[in-house]
């Protein structure tokens, strides 16, 4: 179990001498000495950087700081938010400015993580957890370009935007659709991938919420809002041991900070009895000596409890919309003037901000300027391709005329408010109270709620794609919300709650029926069920018992309950869109007409009934002092909880259906040892090998390769996994089965391609305890590959 610590830094250790000021000629001639003098304090210094550019930055940011007066590093400190940032459009908070450094406005930090949010004229991008969904690298990074490229265009330096807290520990958790997923490996190849892009478009990648905020309920100490802070000893406190924290939690964190992430929001939770964002383990042992990373902790909104325990156990800048709130800035001057918090760390925290800044070249950027439009027809682009690729088909009973993809029926009905523009527009930043009944919202949703979500320039709904894509022929006509014309499309908003005869009517006539169903997922408060908003199980039923072609869309934040309509013969095919962004409608018909192949895989599992699931996975106890959340579980959530407790899902973890099929086979294993140098500086985790230390912990040491084939006659991607089992002799229960690979070729109907998975020194690792490091186990492992958790006919073993 993680230990409790002091918050207290040693005096001598914290303000000793950093590094000189001037750059040495090569990152390797940094100064130990000066290294030596700050170690164990959270202090940035010149050693074990790996990239130039960034050490260059580290020592002007040195140089920038050191020519401060002490008032201008205290104004630096002081975030300003939402209300006293209106000269300044959107941004949710803003450094003071810094002349000196080039920062004649401030550095803006801006919401979401579905693109720019507080504006109108930026693209609204598919959710994180749909990105995940498409299992492909380019995409992702496009997507992230994409956004970057958009933020960058507003003028907002730092993006809040990359999620991988929550992780999803639980299905009623309200913010699992902000993050990418629930397996570690596969958030941490998103987030990899999505912090390189932003960075490589001038913002920085800053990734939150670090860690163990899994549920909403209690997050901030008050039982009744999610939004304002709470008494200290009402927040839900995460307790969780240090394997399970390693091998899960932090992992994408670890990833974030190798692919050089120049920011981590620490989250709202206690954990194992110390808030977060004062909790030294945390944010300098573990962060900021053993992952080296170089940039700096921002606190979420009111997550800061106190000056001294934030100032002193790595918090770097605190959060608030109010200044007489803010525990830095003027409330900061007096702790450094005293001697609580030593100058030199005071001075870190500014260098820590300044370091991407200058690496990023982010005095290029313009000036802030929400009103200026960037929203293009390339990004809208991206957009659709994540949502298409995202989409993933769970059911397809096809035969000539029954299923998807649909064969240009004459009549096609649509069912459903979820098909038709939202009534209350797709933002829906309403207050959300939390422990309240889930929210029902008619109409399409881009996104979910909250500061994840963004606005979008325009959204098109099923509805509206759908009759684009029938006048592509030339046939429909729109009177009073229905299609009197060839093919007949319509709408029925409510169908079960209002008049049913005029939907019993159409379907008689329907040569298909969609069904668009919604869920809603928000920050500020849990789900409280599984369950379809506007009696969606209902509508499902109503259909299917009048139509023998009802095909169902569903958008949700995770999964949901299936269990009374999923068997009914009558469902033909299903389709999960989780949530797509404003170009949500074009995508589903794009794949519902078979203009896209489905290729999304679920980065989550679905069960066949809600008890199935981990009850325990949130707490949804009473109002009361030091609530408390034990993750007893361990690293056996989502397809790991189901494979552990021998319990069948509806629809396993990275299952999806294709309009063609696939074949994977000729699986073969070897040695393969290559270096795998970090993006910015090399970490100081402890490495393991039969009991001895050894470096290179990320380096690759296997490949495996298999063979891909479309044994079909449609053209379309298909999505190889690889899962490792490790050896009996694991001091840690470890699942049978973890992701630790995965390729998705698209390939012609009857092509065939060679893919290949990398296999690091650190894919093969559990966290020792004793060792307070990684170790290899001893004995065999097995590498099974696949198209899902479950459906793994290959395998090959080696051992250690």
């Amino acid at each position: 179990m993680l230990t409790r610590t002091s918050i207290a830094l040693t005096l001598a250790a914290a303000s000793a001498v950093a590094a000189p000021a001037t750059a040495p000629s090569s990152a390797s001639s940094a100064s130990a000495s000066s290294a030596s003098s700050t170690a164990g304090t959270g202090i940035l210094t010149a050693d074990g950087f790996t990239n130039q550019k960034w050490l260059d930055a580290f020592h002007k940011a040195k140089e920038v700081v050191g020519g401060l007066s002490f008032d201008q590093k205290i104004n630096f400190t002081d975030l300003r938010g939402f209300s006293v940032n209106t000269p300044y459009g959107g941004c949710a908070g803003i450094t003071f400015p810094l002349p000196s450094a080039g920062i004649n406005q401030g550095i803006c930090f801006a919401d979401g993580p579905t693109g720019v949010r507080q504006t109108r004229y930026s693209t609204q991008f598919p959710a994180e957890v749909t990105a995940a969904a498409t299992w492909d690298r380019d995409l992702i990074h496009e997507r992230a370009l994409a956004i970057g490229k958009e933020y960058a265009e507003v003028g907002a330096q730092v993006p809040l935007s990359i999620v991988v807290g929550p992780m999803g520990r639980s299905v009623y958790g309200g913010r699992i659709w902000e993050g990418f997923s629930s397996e570690p490996y596969l958030a941490g190849e998103a987030v990899r991938l999505t912090v390189d892009g932003f960075q490589k478009e001038g913002v920085t990648g800053l990734v939150k919420h670090f860690y163990g905020n899994e549920q909403e309920y209690l997050r901030q100490g008050l039982a009744d809002t999610g939004y304002i802070a709470g008494p200290l000893d009402h927040i839900i406190d995460s307790i969780i041991d240090q394997a399970t924290a390693r091998e899960l939690y932090i992992a994408p964190f670890a990833e974030a900070v190798r692919a050089g992430a120049g920011g981590i929001m620490c989250s709202y939770n206690k954990l194992n009895g110390t808030a977060a964002c004062e909790n030294k383990e945390l944010l300098i042992d573990i962060l900021k000596e053993e992952l080296a990373f170089p940039g700096f902790v921002v606190t979420d909104w009111y997550a800061g409890h106190t000056t001294l325990g934030g100032a002193l156990n790595g918090t770097d800048y605190v959060e608030a919309s109010e200044p007489s709130v803010n525990l830095f800035g003027a409330k900061l001057a007096p702790a450094v003037q005293n001697g609580s918090v030593p100058e030199a760390l005071l001075d870190d925290k500014i260098v820590r901000m300044l370091v991407p800044y200058f690496a990023l070249n982010q005095s290029s950027l313009p000036a802030v300027d929400y009103d200026r439009y960037v929203a293009s027809q390339e990004t809208a682009n991206t957009a659709r391709k994540v949502a298409e690729e995202g989409i993933t088909l769970l059911k397809n009973n096809r035969t000539s005329n029954l299923g998807l993809p649909l064969c240009k029926p004459k009549d096609l009905i649509l069912v459903g408010s979820a098909a038709a523009p939202s009534r209350y527009g797709i933002l829906g930043n309403v207050p959300i109270i939390a422990g309240t009944p889930s929210l029902i919202v008619e109409g399409f949703l881009g996104d979910g709620f909250g500061s994840g979500t963004s606005e979008e320039p325009y959204a098109v709904d099923p509805l509206s794609a759908f009759t684009a894509r029938g006048r592509q022929e030339k046939r429909p006509v729109v009177v009073d919300g229905y299609y009197y014309d060839d093919p007949h499309v319509g709408v029925v908003p409510n169908a079960v709650r209002s008049n049913t005869s005029i939907l019993d009517e159409k379907l008689l006539y329907a040569d298909a029926t969609m069904v668009f169903v919604n869920a809603i997922g928000a920050e500020g408060y849990d789900r409280v069920n599984l369950t379809l908003g506007n009696n969606g199980d209902n509508l499902i039923n109503y259909v299917a018992d009048r139509h023998n072609n009802t095909i169902v869309v569903i958008t949700a934040p995770g999964p949901v309950d299936m269990s009374q309509w999923i068997d009914h013969v009558n469902v033909t095919a299903v389709l999960f869109t989780y949530f797509s962004g404003q170009e949500g409608g074009t995508a589903m018909a794009r794949v519902a007409f078979g203009d896209v192949n489905p290729s999304g895989k679920l980065p989550f599992t679905i069960a066949k009934n809600i008890s199935d699931y981990d009850q325990n996975a949130i707490y949804h106890g009473n109002y009361v002092v030091n609530p408390t959340t034990n993750f007893t579980e361990g690293v056996f959530i989502d397809y790991k909880w189901f494979e552990k407790q021998g319990i069948e899902p509806l629809f396993e973890f990275g299952y999806g259906k294709s309009y063609t099929t696939f074949n994977v086979s000729g699986l073969s294993l070897y040695q393969n040892k290559k270096a795998n140098p970090p993006a910015i500086r090399e970490t100081k985790e402890k490495f393991f090998i039969n009991g001895k230390e050894a470096s290179g912990l990320y380096d690759y040491v296997y490949t495996v390769k298999t063979t891909v084939k479309n044994t079909g006659s449609v053209d379309g991607a298909e999505v190889a996994q690889l899962y490792l089992t490790f050896p009996d002799s694991t001091p840690n229960k470890m699942p049978v089965h973890n992701l630790r690979g995965f390729a998705k070729p698209y390939l012609k109907a009857g092509e065939s391609q060679d893919v290949y998975f990398n296999l690091r020194n650190k894919d093969l690792t559990v966290w020792s305890v004793e060792k307070q490091g990684w170790i290899i186990p001893s004995g065999e492992f097995k590498v099974s590959v696949g198209t899902s958790s479950r459906n793994l006919p290959l395998s090959k073993t080696f051992s250690y």
